[in-house]
């Protein structure tokens, strides 16, 4: 619980000390037949499943053209198995406007976190495995407080997550064979996120 707050606490505090850098950072006039743009996204939010409710933070970087955005993301997957998945993420703007509804694709890999793993007393994990990473859904960029900054989005997530386990059956003159068990979580969620773009 401690490493969730803190994670959090890190997450909130970087999203200002970015707003603020952006805020006072000038803009520059626009290049002559380029209407690209650097755009960061950074938002927080919920994954919800048959195992619970657990938080989600991600930062996505990448390059805003007309009604598309692309860029690459990092963030915290804390449910049931957590993790840091690493993804691309790609977004339309449905209107051509500040406010606006957009669609939006997130694929990747899901980096384990815990690294050990007990399935019971007698057998211990030797060999865990990252697992492809989607999350797709719909959201609205809106205005709060005076700027068109604030981003909500509803989506439907999914990972995989596979665990090796093996037993060693100590015979009294040689070691036995060893016993494997393998287990296979697919792990589908609800996601519910809120943050900035700038």
């Amino acid at each position: 619980m401690q490493k969730t707050l803190l994670l959090l606490f890190v997450f909130v505090t970087g999203s200002i000390y970015t707003a603020s850098a952006q805020e006072a950072k000038q803009e520059q006039p626009a290049k002559k037949g380029c209407s690209c743009s650097f755009s960061s996204i950074n938002q927080a939010g919920v994954l919800n499943g048959a195992k619970g409710a657990y938080l989600t933070l991600q930062s996505i970087n990448g390059i805003k053209y007309k009604t598309w955005f692309a860029g690459v993301g990092v963030g915290f997957d804390g449910y049931y198995r957590s993790g840091f998945p690493v993804f691309l993420d790609v977004r339309k703007d449905l209107l051509k406007k500040k406010q606006t509804p957009f669609l939006y694709a997130d694929v990747g890999y899901h980096f384990l976190r815990d690294k050990k793993d007990k399935l019971n007393e007698w057998y211990e994990n030797t060999y865990n495995d990252g697992s492809m990473y989607t999350d797709v859904g719909i959201g609205y960029r809106f205005g709060f407080f005076g700027k068109d900054r604030w981003v909500i989005s509803a989506g439907y997530s999914y990972k995989y997550v596979k665990y090796d386990y093996r037993y060693i059956w100590e015979c009294p003159t040689a070691r036995c064979n060893d016993s494997y068990i393998t287990v296979k979580s697919y792990l589908h969620r609800y996601s519910m996120k809120l943050g900035f773009q700038f």
